[in-house]
């Protein structure tokens, strides 16, 4: 079975072409919030967008990472095609381009092969210059072979862009039945695509892309990574406990990221929910923090 991830994602299509892709989206994206002066504010569009925010970004977390790059716990095949699934509609590459360069970013981190590390390669580059960046396309994908064996997987690679394309007649629709409930709000279909997608997934971006570079360079250090890895407690609150990324980096195994008990965690917490209701088990955690 070939490993090469630009197959399964893009087939043929040049590097350059990629990255060009991905900047253009990028750009039209962040453009796009400025909608919001045009489409005005009602609450029920910004529990959309806050709601879509923690969806989604529990599903990078918890799936993306902990579970596919790190398989820091065990689930069966349907929950991990779920968290697999939510998070892909966070717009942050298919599930093995992310994991192959999740694995790559341990292997090498802080050196010459990590492609968003701020010590080799600055803050823009690390923060979302990379994904911008032919580089970004040279993963072959030889670190994930584990997860080709899952056809539900790769289906997400290769339906990716349509995945998450269906984001926005699903959002546009949701306005407008909730314009039917809450008249009175002022919601309306384009108010909660504006908010609930494209406001909600360039907060999420950059919530994610500050693990990358923020976490690189201020916060506190409580293990010695060998890289320069770092807790930074505003990312390990928003970023659902991804924060906590020296942590991580000394334990990169572990189901649990905030071990202390004031490190809020709340992938940890779902994590844990998960396998209390039976749907997932065997969670990885350093012997030292199991009964804290």
């Amino acid at each position: 079975m070939s490993s090469d991830l630009s197959n399964e994602s893009t087939g043929s299509l040049p590097l350059n072409f990629q990255a060009k892709t991905v900047m253009t989206v990028m750009v039209i994206m962040h453009l796009a919030c400025f909608g919001v002066f045009f489409v005005g504010f009602s609450w029920p569009a910004l529990w959309v967008a806050i709601a879509m925010y923690v969806i989604r970004g529990m599903g990078v977390t918890t799936g993306y990472h902990r579970l596919l790059a790190h398989r820091s716990y065990k689930t069966n095949r349907f929950i991990q095609f779920i968290v697999s699934l939510v998070g892909g509609l966070a717009m942050q590459g298919g599930p093995l381009w992310w994991v192959s360069h999740h694995r790559a970013h341990h292997r090498d981190t802080d050196k010459e092969g990590d492609i968003h590390s701020p010590v080799m390669k600055g803050m823009w580059q690390s923060h979302m210059g990379w994904m911008m960046s032919n580089e970004a396309f040279h993963e072959q994908g030889s670190n994930s072979r584990d997860l080709f064996k899952y056809p539900e997987l790769k289906f997400l690679q290769r339906q990716y862009v349509w995945i998450l394309a269906a984001q926005i007649p699903g959002l546009y629709l949701l306005g407008n039945l909730l314009a039917q409930w809450y008249p009175a709000s002022g919601v309306d279909g384009l108010q909660c695509l504006v908010w609930g997608f494209f406001v909600s997934t360039v907060f999420l971006w950059h919530v994610t892309f500050s693990v990358n570079s923020v976490c690189h360079r201020w916060g506190s250090q409580d293990y010695d990574a060998d890289d320069a890895s770092t807790n930074n407690w505003i990312i390990g609150i928003l970023g659902f406990g991804e924060g906590w990324h020296n942590n991580h980096h000394y334990y990169p195994s572990s189901a649990r990221h905030g071990l202390r008990w004031w490190q809020l965690d709340m992938t940890w917490f779902l994590i844990r929910s998960l396998c209390l209701v039976g749907l997932a088990s065997e969670p990885k955690i350093p012997k030292e923090f199991r009964k804290s």
